[in-house]
């Protein structure tokens, strides 16, 4: 596995069919100061530039404020190392995902740049990483953008922000007195990344006038958050929503919520809420997490509000509900999501530790009424006819009907399915352009479905590190499948149009670009899964 510390130790491993390649220093002078990173000098000069700060350490009184821009230097910053990742724990699901950071720290607010060269205009692809805003890093294992870069002739540009209650804590009291901000300093950070790219991706071969903004779940959403505040609208040309779930109420918090749990925190820490500034990081961290598990806090409140929160101010509205800039759209969802949370498999064949499925029908359909109460209200009164809906239409196709497998479609469709296609079908009706698809290329046996996150190492072309071949087959089929799944991401980027193949969504039932599984990489489907859908009153 590369050492992600030190990305050019084994440049074989970057490159394969450059073994004998030289890594040689690189510089290029943004204005945000001179910047020393690697070229691969056989294979058009690729140059690699990792750990560069874009905003002032968020420390001390900069902790829950808004991010500061940074004075330009004038020593040369050496670029050779990705930067601490912001405080996390992997656990479960996101750690089958996510390696573990080699640094993390308070101090996270850095980017990489991989370009194929630091001269020309190319696309630039701004990535936002998942891990419901509590995991990730912009330099894992499946995000590493060498082989993005190299084969789609664009500029990958892959982000640290703040997490979990560095990242998303919120109280009227941790005001920012320069932007009026008290909320969603995750969110910022993703701005202020953006902003950097504005100002400086010139200088490293990327065009400002055509940057697409991508991510997958939470970054996925952030990418709409971000994409439907008019105040962005000039910061990102494209956009690439990768299993979002474009959150709204009633399950994201307003900020009588997030502050209730704030004051909660630190009454279990025993200072003010102007006190969690000088609580050392790892132990806010760790109170949180435990916070968050507590049975009373958890029926009190619900979910723990470490997340975006409709402030009024960063976030206005939820992405659920707004239209997107009038920009290019690829937006879709992986085939079944759940099986991320509850059926997830590990190459030695043991399940990866998440969370309860229904252990009967009876419980299914409680499952079901709940999670439409969240994520699908305004059908909700259909949810007391989904399960048996749902069982019917499997038994008709000879699929499985246990509850497990019924809550896997369920919650796929519900959490993810609808709400990309409900997306797709508004922006086209705007008149933009937008694609619809559906990853379903499944994991390598003993492992079953196609879990939330399995098309990140196929858009990346990072299948083969060692960390995910085992995981999601490493062979001529995801060979192929990868190299056309980054093809299309690349030239979305460069254009607008993931190419020939692909259909258009139209205002009212858009067809469906299909990745992988039976057949060709890409086919195009009329309706998948129509009978599930048509209960809830989609056509």
């Amino acid at each position: 596995m590369i050492n992600r510390r030190s990305f050019l130790a084994t440049p074989a491993l970057l490159l394969p069919s450059a073994a004998k390649a030289d890594p040689c220093a690189v510089g290029v002078d943004p204005p945000c100061g001179p910047v020393a990173g690697n070229s691969v000098c056989e294979r058009g000069k690729l140059a690699t530039f990792f750990g560069i700060p874009y905003a002032a350490a968020p420390i001390g009184q900069l902790r829950f404020a808004s991010p500061r821009p940074l004075r330009p230097w004038t020593t040369e910053l050496s670029a050779q190392d990705a930067g601490p990742a912001s405080i996390q724990t992997l656990t479960g699901a996101a750690a089958w995902l996510y390696d573990p950071p080699w640094s993390q720290g308070e101090d996270c607010l850095t980017l990489n740049v991989i370009t194929p060269s630091v001269t020309g205009r190319r696309p630039v692809m701004v990535w936002l990483h998942g891990g419901a805003w509590r995991t990730g890093q912009g330099a894992a294992a499946g995000t590493i953008g060498i082989s993005l870069a190299r084969d789609g002739d664009v500029v990958v540009v892959t982000v640290n922000y703040r997490l979990g209650a560095l990242g998303w804590l919120a109280h009227p009291d941790l005001i920012d007195p320069s932007t009026g901000a008290a909320a969603n300093w995750g969110m910022q950070d993703q701005v202020a990344a953006l902003r950097w790219v504005q100002s400086n991706i010139a200088a490293f071969g990327g065009d400002p006038a055509r940057v697409t903004l991508f991510g997958q779940s939470a970054g996925g959403s952030s990418t709409a958050s971000i994409a439907s505040d008019p105040r962005n609208f000039g910061l990102l040309h494209r956009a690439i929503i990768q299993s979002g779930s474009l959150h709204g109420a009633p399950g994201f918090p307003v900020m009588d919520t997030a502050a209730a749990y704030a004051e909660a925190l630190a009454k279990r820490l025993e200072v003010s809420v102007l006190g969690l500034r000088q609580v050392p990081a790892l132990a806010l961290h760790e109170a949180e997490l435990t916070l968050g598990r507590d049975p009373a806090m958890v029926r009190s409140l619900g979910r723990p509000p470490v997340l975006p929160v409709l402030d009024g101010n960063v976030l206005q509205v939820w992405p659920r509900d707004t239209a997107l800039a009038p920009i290019p759209l690829l937006i879709g969802t992986t085939r079944t999501e759940a099986t991320f949370w509850y059926d997830l498999v590990a190459p030695d064949g043991k399940p990866v530790t998440g969370l309860g499925p229904p252990r009967d029908m009876a419980q299914l359909d409680s499952m079901i009424r709940d999670l439409a109460a969240i994520y699908r209200p305004e059908a909700e009164d259909r949810a007391s006819t989904i399960a048996s809906a749902y069982a019917d239409a499997a038994r008709a196709r000879g699929a499985a009907a246990t509850p497990l497998a019924l809550w896997i479609t369920a919650y796929t469709d519900i959490v993810f399915r609808l709400r990309a296609r409900a997306a797709a079908e508004r922006h086209a009706a705007a008149g933009s352009p937008a694609y619809l698809y559906e990853f379903a290329h499944p994991l390598q046996a003993p492992a079953r479905g196609v879990p939330h996150t399995a098309e990140i190492p196929f858009v990346f072309g990072t299948f083969k590190d060692p960390f995910f071949a085992a995981k999601v087959g490493a062979g001529a089929a995801e060979q192929a499948l990868s190299d056309a799944t980054l093809q299309a991401w690349a030239r979305f980027a460069h254009d607008g149009n993931p190419g020939p193949g692909w259909s258009r969504a139209t205002p009212r039932a858009p067809a469906i670009n299909v990745l992988g599984g039976p057949g060709d990489w890409l086919t195009v489907q009329g309706s998948v899964r129509g009978e599930e859908l048509a209960a809830w009153g989609v056509v």
